[in-house]
């Protein structure tokens, strides 16, 4: 069996699979069941500072799903593709119950998993405090939340709305805090490279990348949000590129470890942010739609598929893929290829026709051609074509 243990922050993970921050992992009961699941680690729900004590109190409801139960065949097929919008804001505890619930899971679990905290404030000293609390737990890590795609709507300088003030944040917490710090980016900057390197450069033992967007959906019947009424997070599967790209930007730039998360389904996503760089990799929505026992079919697929390629360690997969990605200006230009159709495979549906803006394929009964002089190559047939009849050869 390969080896899927981890170094994370000088804290050996038995894998690199991390429930993050959400309600799966909203207090000790959730924690241990992802634990015993197969998880290497929880981040527990995040700790908002006084301030933002409203957050503690929920919103109903406070998750929408769109494009889930509209995919043909659901329930017994499920989409890949779809959008989780919801309100998720802080844990519902108070600094006390917090700090309990901590050190209550840490006697459940021993040494079975890593415990990592998460915390936001919305100032130097309320931050400070913050830190305090998750001194006088038993938690090995400590989540530095600067995420939070909402938490600034609540009239507070927290989550997406303070990463101006990033590198401030981390130099309070490090100096302050007890244990090794990951800091929690958010999506919602004009270039994450330089926030993370600043992040770095004033004391991040790590980077977590990143979290989700902030957004809503418009009913137009009653021209409202569905829901709460508010933007929120807004994300999902979908988003694995845009979580792929900046992982892969950063990873070579910086030198401490980094925590994927975002758009992560299957087995194979986690393989991919390991191939661009990360350590580990964090989820919560695909755990709220299939499950805690989600990690054993995750790591299941990812021990067969190293033992069928021969790697014995993830050590041996991490950033391969960062040679292989290129810039747009080293892609290469008008390469010469042509569009072909296999012989007997054409069904004659005309969807090739449909979006082809070069007027370079007609459909003769049931078989396609193709205008080579008129034909750009751009790929638009191909990627449509519902029977694979229609290939590119360079």
């Amino acid at each position: 069996m390969p080896d899927l243990s981890v170094e994370f922050c000088g804290k050996t993970f038995k894998n690199p699979l991390v429930a993050a921050s959400a309600t799966p992992t909203k207090d000790r009961k959730a924690m241990n069941k992802a634990i015993d699941a197969g998880f290497g680690a929880v981040v527990a729900k995040s700790l908002f500072g006084n301030s933002a004590a409203a957050g503690r109190k929920y919103p109903r409801p406070r998750f929408k799903l769109f494009e889930w139960r509209e995919y043909p065949g659901y329930p017994k097929q499920v989409p890949k593709y779809f959008t989780l919008n919801s309100l998720e804001e802080c844990s519902a505890f108070d600094y006390d119950d917090y700090a309990k619930d901590i050190n209550d899971l840490k006697k459940d679990i021993g040494d079975q998993g890593v415990i990592i905290a998460s915390v936001a404030g919305s100032s130097v000293a309320e931050w400070e405090e913050l830190v305090d609390v998750v001194n006088g737990t038993r938690a090995d890590l400590c989540e530095i939340n600067i995420s939070c795609p909402f938490a600034a709507d609540m009239g507070v300088k927290m989550g997406a709305g303070a990463v101006d003030e990033t590198p401030e944040i981390v130099r309070a917490v490090k100096k302050r805090s007890a244990m090794p710090l990951s800091v929690k980016l958010s999506p919602q900057t004009m270039d994450l490279l330089p926030l993370a390197k600043a992040a770095e450069a004033a004391g991040a033992d790590a980077l977590t990348l990143q979290a989700r967007l902030s957004g809503f959906m418009l009913d137009i019947e009653t021209a409202k949000p569905y829901g709460w009424g508010s933007s929120g997070g807004f994300g999902g599967p979908y988003l694995i590129g845009y979580g792929l790209k900046w992982v892969s930007r950063i990873a070579p730039k910086v030198k401490i470890p980094i925590s994927a998360v975002l758009g992560v389904w299957d087995w194979e996503d986690i393989i991919r942010y390991q191939m661009v760089g990360a350590t580990t990799v964090q989820n919560a929505a695909t755990m709220m739609l299939r499950g805690y026992d989600v990690a054993g079919t995750w790591l299941k697929g990812m021990s067969e598929w190293m033992d069928k390629k021969g790697y014995s360690s993830l050590k041996e997969i991490r950033g391969i893929a960062l040679k292989n990605i290129m810039t747009t200006k080293e892609v290469e230009r008008n390469p010469p290829a042509k569009v072909q159709v296999i012989p007997n495979k054409c069904i004659g549906c005309g969807e090739c026709v449909i979006s082809c803006f070069y007027d370079a394929i007609t459909v003769e009964g049931t078989e396609a051609f193709v205008d080579q002089e008129k034909c750009d190559i751009c790929g638009m047939c191909v990627e449509k074509c519902p029977v694979s009849c229609l290939t590119i050869v360079r």
